[in-house]
């Protein structure tokens, strides 16, 4: 008998958790460079910060897989609290403390309560699809709220040290909120409170699956190069953008920008679902991820703003596409006993492109300016996914 399921409890946890993403969007590169530190200080913070998630986001998710998602995504909400409050500081090495901590609560948090989430809601009878598309719509929807209300108190904050003050303050009272809400909305089922197998033991169980599963390798090394693309992207455009602005009274209009792109991502989510109808979701994956990189390349020869914005928003639309399509591939190929730790390999991924971004980026921009950055992820990027192509096509064996 399906158990009872209530989705409005995950959904508002995860809800928040994304609103106060969302806040610090706009303003993530602005807590480095309002404290007058360079855009080399900027990529050293955030290679921190990968180099942090990438350490920790595999055993996290054997942690959540062993002792308990709700735990996990707890320990996380910590982590990320504490990693805010330090980003009030101007030190430089408290504010990389900052990040660091910052990153050891995404690796926590990360493929934790969302996993607990789909596994409660299959349980409870519902289809994989339409919670994979509740969840993407959610979050899409808080990003760009969230977003928007970073860039307004953006504008309300004084110019240099404090400009993001206002921004730190509301997402760290929001993680608070979330960690006290934590224990009255979710109960986690006991099977998974205890450990049942050592981290030995669930290292070698993943690899197995790993093994007979081509597509899951596949697409973890497919999610690599949506990092690399995503870190070439959102570490540089608020400074670019910001050079154009008369004065910070204008930089409400990146949260605007932020807030517009994730919207856009909700509108991809729903075209991703409805497309999955209509075609297999592995041919339309390979297509979404060529398409990316391609609109990366045309991103690279904008001579306008508005050009600019076009391409931008358009390469939010496709991953919203590449997002609701992939998870569902990989939950649907996911053993549950190695939900969360696929989910944490493939966040792990994720924050590896975005550190080879962040190395490549320093290297480039000794030579060359983001344009060409952008053309060269955008070559690699085609040329990865063309490599992955047969691979990421491949039927995999049913157990």
């Amino acid at each position: 008998m399906p158990r009872r399921f209530h989705a409005a409890s995950y959904l508002i946890l995860l809800g928040i958790s994304f609103f106060a993403l969302g806040l610090s969007i706009p303003a993530m590169s602005l807590i480095v460079v309002s404290k007058q530190y360079s855009l080399a200080h900027l990529s050293l913070a955030m290679v921190i910060y990968s180099v942090v998630v990438m350490l920790f986001e595999v055993p996290s998710g054997m942690f959540a897989d062993t002792h308990g998602r709700k735990r996990c995504f707890a320990l996380g909400l910590l982590f990320s609290s504490i990693g805010t409050a330090l980003f009030f500081a101007s030190s430089f090495p408290l504010l990389c403390l900052g990040f660091g901590f910052s990153g050891l609560g995404r690796a926590f948090g990360s493929g934790s309560l969302d996993a607990l989430y789909l596994e409660a809601g299959r349980d409870a009878g519902k289809k994989l699809g339409d919670l994979v598309l509740a969840m993407e719509v959610n979050s899409s929807l808080c990003l760009s709220i969230g977003s928007l209300a970073g860039g307004f108190l953006l504008s309300l904050g004084t110019s240099g040290p404090g400009l993001t003050f206002y921004v730190v303050g509301a997402r760290l009272v929001l993680l608070l909120l979330n960690l006290l809400l934590l224990p009255f909305l979710i109960a986690e089922p006991a099977r998974c409170e205890r450990p049942e197998t050592s981290g030995m033991g669930q290292t070698a169980r993943l690899l197995k699956i790993l093994g007979s599963h081509p597509f899951l390798v596949a697409y973890i090394l497919s999610v690599l190069l949506q990092g690399l693309l995503l870190a070439s992207l959102e570490s540089y455009w608020q400074p670019f953008l910001r050079d154009l602005f008369d004065s910070d009274s204008q930089l409400w209009i990146l949260g605007l920008i932020a807030a517009s792109i994730f919207a856009v991502s909700v509108l991809g989510s729903f075209a991703g679902k409805h497309l999955m109808h209509k075609m297999n979701p592995k041919h339309l994956y390979l297509f979404a991820s060529l398409m990316v990189f391609s609109l990366l390349a045309l991103l690279s020869f904008s001579a306008t703003i508005r050009s600019f914005l076009v391409w931008y928003v358009l390469i939010y639309l496709v991953l919203g596409i590449m997002s609701v399509v992939g998870l569902f591939l990989l939950n649907e190929e996911a053993d549950d006993s190695v939900r969360s730790s696929l989910s944490s390999l493939s966040s792990f991924s994720l924050q590896g492109g975005g550190l080879l971004a962040n190395l490549a980026a320093s290297l480039l921009f000794l030579v060359g300016d983001i344009s060409m950055f952008w053309k060269v992820v955008a070559a690699l990027g085609i040329a990865g996914i063309l490599l992955l192509a047969k691979p990421l096509l491949q039927r995999s064996p049913r157990s």
